[in-house]
């Protein structure tokens, strides 16, 4: 087969021959635990992609690939599902897990440890497939797409990587990893129940690192688009000069005639708007500027604390100021409630006149009318749903809806 030579498939095979015992084992019980004397083996079984870590710490598993494999060559049933997206990984997840429930409540052992260990060896081809495809999306920003060495090419692996990132984000926000606890949702094994929610939390940690991932491609696409932007003004810069030699300078130019005369005889500027790493002289000083930059040069001062008299002075009584008339307008509405009649503005004008002359009030009685009228609109909803009132008055001649209003009545509803 291309790719590989015949040294690689003999050594494998020899792994798998070396250790048929113990893969053995491991197929048929389901795990193997690692001891102090299989350490090394089981290290060097699980480099060759042959075992896998289980869910239990120091336990080991046969991997998928190679579990298929002998399920083939045992002509057992095999587990392989062909899975293209998270929506069918929860299809076939679910009908794993019904298989499983029907068997266990029928009490059928072993077809119940078949599809207890056909929901592990799923579980885990998800977990790995998303965690291989997140790892290298990692591994790319982390490089800044190091296998091409173009900004062009940078660039457009990064808005591939971006899509596909955004793409699986979107596909697997529309998951609801909160329905899968239903599948528990029954007196089930420990076992079990450990798997599903341990699917569960991986597929939130899973989102999370996504969107961390996905943040990181935006700042990594947005530097690589401003670097190349950059290279790209300086490209055309570079162009534009060869273009126009006007602008280099003449290696004679201090032979020229028109050159002012401190010119000629100038220095060389040493001057230079870059770092020369390789001018041992310069290090102390730029190590002394550098942390002189580092510390703060001038630390703030403690300010001195000012002290001021706080001058009180005393409160003054305020003498509550009363409206005469607003308080006879009160008197109105209470005569019209408590003698449960009719009660007008004109006549109890004229009633009060003897009273009001001798506290040296006095009012007219058309700003009286309209004072009555103006404090029954100051009255709350309830309060003018609770009085009626009633203007009397003559039309003016020459309009249509203007009054002359000589008496207003009050009486309670």
């Amino acid at each position: 087969m291309a790719g590989f030579d015949a040294g690689q498939v003999a050594t494998l095979l020899r792994q798998i021959g070396a250790h048929d015992e113990l893969l053995a084992n491991a197929y048929v019980y389901g795990s193997i635990a690692s001891d102090g004397q299989d350490q090394r083996t089981i290290s060097l079984l699980h480099k060759a992609g042959l075992l896998r870590p289980d869910d239990e710490p120091g336990e080991f598993r046969v991997t998928t690939d190679f579990k298929r494999m002998l399920n083939r060559l045992m002509r057992k049933q095999s587990s392989y599902r062909q899975l293209t997206d998270m929506g069918k990984v929860i299809e076939a997840l679910d009908e794993t897990v019904k298989d499983y429930q029907l068997a266990v409540q029928s009490k059928q052992t072993d077809d119940a440890e078949f599809y207890l260990d056909q929901l592990d060896d799923l579980l885990y081809e998800t977990k790995d497939g998303l965690n291989t495809n997140l790892e290298n999306m990692h591994y790319a920003i982390v490089s800044q797409f190091g296998f091409v060495s173009t900004l062009a090419n940078k660039i457009r692996q990064n808005e591939r990587y971006l899509n596909h990132a955004q793409e699986l984000l979107t596909e697997l926000q529309q998951i609801d990893p909160e329905t899968c606890y239903e599948w528990i949702n029954w007196p089930c094994v420990n076992d079990f129940a450990r798997k599903i929610t341990g699917f569960i939390y991986w597929f939130k940690e899973t989102l999370s690192r996504l969107r961390f991932i996905i943040d990181s491609m935006r700042l990594s696409l947005f530097r690589l688009r401003r670097d190349e932007k950059q290279a790209s003004q300086l490209r055309n810069m570079a162009r534009f000069l060869r273009q126009h030699p006007e602008f280099e300078i003449n290696e004679n130019l201090f032979e020229d005639q028109d050159l002012p005369q401190p010119l000629k005889y100038a220095p060389v500027m040493q001057l230079r708007s870059y770092i020369d790493p390789r001018n041992s002289a310069i290090e102390p000083p730029l190590m002394a500027l550098v942390q002189a930059l580092r510390k703060q040069s001038d630390p703030a001062q403690a300010k001195s604390r000012e002290s001021a008299d706080v001058v009180i002075t005393p409160i003054e009584s305020m003498v509550y100021e009363s409206d005469f008339f607003e308080e006879q307008t009160e008197l109105l509405f209470e005569q019209a409630i408590s003698q449960d009649k009719t009660v007008s503005a004109i006549c109890f004008w004229q009633e009060a006149q003897e009273n009001w002359s001798n506290k040296a009030q006095y009012i007219d009685p058309i700003p009286w009318i309209e004072l009555v009228f103006s404090s029954y609109c100051k009255l709350t909803n309830e309060q003018q749903d609770a009085l009626d009132i009633k203007m009397k008055g003559t039309k003016d001649i020459g309009t249509s809806h203007n009054y002359s209003y000589s008496d207003v009545q009050i009486s309670l509803r």
